[in-house]
């Protein structure tokens, strides 16, 4: 049996204990230390992805990395974890990410041994809800990730740092309180639909597929759930999934807690964190609820439109350079949603593919907000104004990234985004039509972004103003450039070059349409 995927998970753990265990005044011991464990994490992670690129379609990529060690069996737990093409490459983002974030994080001086040792705690936890094949298991690693989230934002956060990270926790809470009765009742539901021979299980290949009697070979324990038993668990997980995603009206914490938490977690936040509520419909809600997924999917569906045309509308009136990347975020990630809604293999395929481009594209912006915050104090669009003549290779990294974001062809996100909205369109023409305004805002918004800070007239007044007249604001470093660098490589070889990961994608999507009964779009 592989340990590959329990090394993953617990390296950064191990990483995190090293860390608190160095001496408190040694700063760049302990920065260099924890980046080098999350670096390692990051080739093993890479390492993931190619074997499973070599055996992706074959019988091996099933079994290959599958791991199971009972826990509590009596009840139905066990540590049971394993990828496939999509949880593959979402691993393979947040490795990445978080390497990223913590060479971000070398300006933080406040209680740092800490600060990385939660930084490795949340990469832990997002890489447990990415490879658990346990809903219990999931549901562990689920609250794992928002504790070091919390202290996150909570002890490195700006001013409304308390009342952001009390608004997180109370929507995270709430949704997580539901999901887990949700898991309770499904066990106990699949039980008594399976028959009396048939065990308590949390199992997820057992809730989808029965298990194998040893004796005769034969398939049993399967069990059909009832529509409305369905449609009431689903909506139990899908509480604790529109919270992260997040659908409006579910979204007020984010704005908040994406403006006051330091730029690296923010990027780490919005990069990987926010993809474990999509990815938890499409692991969870899609195969284990059919009948009432595609019942809800018009409310769904509707929450991902309003998503997508009110945030971005929000992202337009907005002041503060973090707020307004983080409403369009929640926009972008509602395209995600339709495309994942429109159960057909293009739509699928466009959602996952661009839950990657969105975690690569906006950790970029909010590194690139953070860069400028460290430089002028300032998050306030109107205290910018004509710095790329004084930053001019800052203003083409921002460039590139802000036009990745509008989807232009030939950068990474156009693929997703046009994927995602031609499923949505074979499904529902409507949704589809709406989902592709978002182009009109969004397309306003980001030049605007970009505009306002980097070209027109040079700013005169403020700390901003005395910057530029003085010449003392300083053009992208070095240190900063080579942080954002495999973003920006990513943002053209995916752009150019998408079809590696539909190919890795593929299997795995059709097999997730399979379980709703619906015809392939091929």
């Amino acid at each position: 049996m592989s340990i590959l995927l329990s090394v993953l998970i617990f390296l950064p753990i191990v990483g995190g204990i090293v860390t608190l265990c160095l001496p408190r005044d040694r700063h760049s011991l302990i920065r260099w230390v924890a980046l080098a464990f999350s670096g390692v994490n990051l080739i093993l992670a890479l390492a993931l992805l190619l074997l499973f690129s070599q055996t992706a379609g074959s019988a091996l990529s099933t079994s290959i990395f599958q791991e199971n060690i009972p826990w509590i069996p009596s009840v139905g737990i066990n540590y049971s974890l394993d990828v496939d093409g999509i949880s593959s490459l979402l691993v393979a983002l947040t490795a990445l990410l978080t390497t990223i974030c913590m060479a971000a994080s070398f300006r933080i001086e406040q209680k740092v041994k800490s600060y990385m040792a939660f930084m490795l705690l949340f990469e832990s936890g997002m890489l447990g809800v990415f490879m658990s094949t346990n809903l219990f298991l999931f549901y562990v690693f689920w609250e794992v990730m928002l504790i070091p989230a919390y202290f996150l934002v909570g002890s490195w956060g700006g001013e409304r740092r308390i009342y952001a990270v009390f608004k997180f926790v109370l929507y995270t809470a709430l949704g997580s309180f539901l999901m887990l009765i949700g898991i309770i009742a499904l066990g106990y539901f699949h039980q008594v639909a399976a028959g009396a021979n048939c065990s308590y299980t949390l199992d997820l290949a057992t809730l989808l597929n029965g298990r194998v009697d040893p004796t005769t070979g034969a398939r049993i324990c399967q069990a059909n759930l009832s529509g409305d038993v369905q449609t009431w668990l689903l909506l139990a997980f899908a509480a604790a999934f529109v919270v992260k995603i997040p659908f409006v009206p579910f979204h007020s914490w984010l704005p908040d807690t994406y403006s006051e938490a330091p730029a690296p977690v923010t990027a780490l936040l919005a990069g990987a964190m926010s993809k474990t509520g999509a990815y938890g419909f499409l692991r969870l809600c899609i195969p284990l609820f059919p009948q009432a997924i595609q019942n809800l999917a018009p409310l769904f569906n509707i929450l991902a439109v309003i998503g997508i045309i009110y945030c971005a509308l929000q992202a337009l009136v907005q002041t503060d350079i973090k707020r307004l990347l983080g409403y369009s975020s929640i926009s972008h990630l509602g395209v995600v949603m339709l495309g994942m809604l429109a159960f057909n293999a293009q739509g699928v395929e466009g959602s996952v593919l661009q839950m990657v481009n969105h975690g690569i594209t906006t950790g970029a912006l909010f590194l690139i907000a953070g860069f400028l915050e460290a430089r002028t104090g300032t998050r306030k669009l109107s205290d910018f104004g004509g710095l790329a003549v004084k930053v001019p290779v800052l203003a083409t990294v921002m460039f590139i990234v802000v036009l990745s974001s509008l989807g232009l062809p030939g950068l990474n996100s156009f693929t997703g985004e046009f994927l995602s909205l031609l499923g949505a369109f074979q499904s529902n023409v409507v949704y589809g039509t709406l989902g592709t305004i978002v182009v009109v805002p969004a397309a306003w918004y980001l030049i605007r972004f970009f505009q306002g800070i980097m070209t027109g007239p040079q700013q005169r007044t403020g700390t901003v103003g005395v910057m530029l007249r003085k010449g003392t604001l300083g053009d992208i470093r070095l240190s900063e450039f080579l942080i954002v660098l495999p973003l920006l490589a990513l943002i053209f070889y995916i752009g150019l070059q998408p079809a590696p990961l539909t190919f890795l994608l593929h299997q795995s999507v059709i097999d997730t349409i399979h379980t709703l009964g619906t015809v392939l779009v091929k």
